[in-house]
């Protein structure tokens, strides 16, 4: 029976489907939770006195189903296949995990509480930023993952006994040197590949759609042409410079706040100094002996002192941008004089003053006009509040939009036509930027025809929003969607021509057709691949598929799917590979083997307990298709 649904993950989308479930939290040790239901509802899957009815499967299965849905988001669409896999996955996982509690109950399996609660402790997802188990983070994952501490309990506990009786007895095996080196050979093997691409965006349609074809189309793809809910609404918009530019700022404050900050209104002199260092006071003593000559100061620090012009230039600088033991002396000197060695630490340095740039104090009369600006911006919150306190007061009154617009000096703006998805069909310039304001768009749609919202803050300001029609969802006309009609008919007649043109020539190849010149036929281009291993790949195929076709024979034709495009490759030529393989090579290959056989003999150690109680499975109540 476990060998039997073990058949039904050949698929690749059972093996996602299962991936999906070893990544869910619940998937850790295995589905539990199940509802006591079972007296209530037929059983689906019976393991001995171990039974599941079909409202605890119908649970389990829309549980994986809302983890998939969670970890791919807008990626996910449950189509029948996908269904069905996930049938087939939490089948085989209910049936499993049956089959371990009943085994545990056999041989009287059981583990002390300490140790469930040592594995608890342990894992990560219940850790805290500083690693240590945390029962609020406990209990918020058990939570999101829709289980119980007991629930969590029994995993653990099934996690164990898989652990003891399963996976602890084959892990002492070992790879048999004839299966070592058949892999070895597998992996050191090359092949070859001629294939062709089949895109079905470069497929050539020959004829034109028919009325009838549209008319069809029309019908079977409604939902594509609905026109969404539009609706036209008034704005009141307040920008947060009209209300700055209606604030008054008296002259006492001011002068108040310039004589306050009066340092920020000053600029200090600055000079431009020049600067030598020495590692001893000898050097130091001889470039200023250089300078007392009359020498350049520039060409004395490039001689004695090795520096560069840039080195040399410190450019203008304040007093406080110099140190301590240089900035007052620096700043007495005259233009064009140099300080004797002073000591810095543990270099020595001479400063020239090449410069002098006199400081200034700006005016109180050119500093107002900004300062009357950082004043307003400083109240400009406060200020914004106080209207919007009042605007809704005003509303709640019964005002007009028209006559809050006129009381705040405020412009109303058109926005026509305006739908959830953002587009409008028509929108004034000035209001343009709130369409990509979701709470804009709520706010639209949270009202009536002739209704008025609440203040709604935005990034400019403040607006208010004046429902004044609603167009309501209805069908496109036919004729306006005929473009859209014959994009979607020409990309599925594309497609179904891609499909043909693949069928016909995987038939073609299959009965003794060559590649060559079956493609030509059809007017595809043949590629030939580089040698390659089996865990090699070329055209971007997956490696799962590349494995595969290392194990057909030569000359077979394989046809993979990648997106809307088809590949149908075929194997040309096999040689072993020049180059022997490494020893990381060779033990990663050792290694591939050892778990290839641990996953087989687990599963016959599973298998062989199975095979020792009545196991019955309702399918047809599960939902399988056949």
């Amino acid at each position: 029976m476990i060998n039997k649904l073990a058949k039904a993950q050949k698929s690749w989308i059972a093996k996602f489907i299962l991936i999906l479930t070893a990544l869910s939290f619940m998937s850790l040790f295995g589905v539990t939770g199940y509802i006591n239901s079972a007296g209530s509802n037929r059983t689906v899957i019976k393991v001995d006195n171990i039974e599941i009815s079909q409202a605890q499967f119908s649970y389990l299965l829309q549980r994986e189903i809302n983890t998939a849905r969670h970890l791919l988001g807008d990626r996910f669409d449950l189509t029948d296949e996908m269904r069905q896999a996930l049938i087939q996955a939490q089948t085989q996982q209910l049936v499993q995990d049956a089959v371990l509690d009943r085994t545990e109950a056999k041989y009287h399996v059981s583990f002390r509480p300490a140790l469930v609660q040592s594995v608890i402790f342990n894992d990560p997802a219940f850790k805290d930023a500083s690693g240590n188990f945390n029962r609020d983070v406990f209990r918020q994952v058990l939570s999101r993952g829709g289980t119980t501490e007991e629930e969590l309990v029994a995993d653990i506990e099934r996690d164990l006994t898989r652990r003891l009786l399963i996976n602890m007895p084959v892990e002492g095996i070992n790879v048999p040197e004839v299966l070592r080196r058949a892999e070895e050979l597998a992996d050191n093997k090359r092949r070859t590949f001629r294939y062709v691409i089949i895109r079905p965006e470069e497929v050539t349609v020959d004829r034109k759609i028919s009325e009838d074809e549209v008319e069809q189309y029309y019908e079977d793809f409604a939902p594509n042409f609905i026109e969404p809910e539009r609706r036209d609404v008034t704005v009141l918009l307040l920008s947060m410079k009209d209300i700055a530019d209606k604030m008054v700022v008296d002259d006492e404050e001011v002068k108040a706040y310039y004589e306050e900050h009066k340092n920020e209104y000053e600029t200090p002199q600055t000079r431009q100094v020049l600067q030598m260092m020495f590692a001893d006071e000898q050097e130091a003593n001889k470039a200023y002996f250089a300078l007392q000559s009359g020498t350049d100061f520039y060409k004395v620090a490039e001689e004695v002192a090795n520096q560069s012009k840039e080195d040399t230039d410190l450019g203008y600088v304040a007093e406080d941008e110099l140190v301590y033991e240089l900035s007052a002396e620096a700043f007495s000197l005259p233009k064009g004089g140099y300080t004797k060695p002073v000591q810095v630490g543990d270099m020595w340095q001479i400063l020239k003053v090449a410069d002098i740039k006199a400081g200034e104090k700006v005016p109180y009369a050119k500093a107002a006009a900004d300062i009357r600006e950082i004043l307003k911006n400083e109240r400009l919150y406060d200020e914004s509040y106080e209207i919007l306190t009042n605007m809704e007061d005003a509303l709640a009154a019964g005002s007009s939009l028209e006559a809050l617009a006129k009381t705040y000096a405020a412009v109303l703006l058109n926005v026509q036509g305006v739908a959830e998805n953002k587009s409008v069909v028509s929108v004034a310039p000035e209001a343009a930027f709130l369409l990509q304001n979701m709470d804009f768009i709520d706010t639209v749609f949270s009202y009536n025809a002739g209704e008025i919202s609440q203040v709604l803050e935005t990034e400019d300001g403040l607006a208010v929003v004046r429902v004044d029609k609603v167009i309501e969802s209805h069908p496109k006309d036919i004729d306006s969607v005929r473009g859209e009609i014959e994009e979607l008919w020409t990309v599925n007649e594309k497609a179904a021509i891609a499909q043909e043109m693949l069928n016909n020539l995987m038939y073609d190849l299959e009965n003794g057709d060559a590649l060559p010149a079956a493609a030509k036929r059809y007017g595809l281009k043949v590629y030939r691949s580089q040698p390659v291993t089996r865990n090699e790949t070329f055209a971007n195929i997956g490696y799962a598929d590349i494995r595969e076709m290392f194990t057909e024979p030569l000359n077979t034709p394989k046809q993979i799917q990648q997106g809307d495009d088809y590949v149908i490759a075929v194997a040309e030529e096999d040689y072993k590979n020049s180059a022997p393989l490494s020893e990381n090579e060779q033990l990663l290959i050792k290694r591939k083997a050892y778990q290839s056989l641990l996953t087989d003999y687990a599963e016959a150690m599973l298998s062989s307990f199975a095979d020792e109680y009545d196991i019955s499975i309702q399918y047809k109540l599960l939902g399988f298709e056949y």
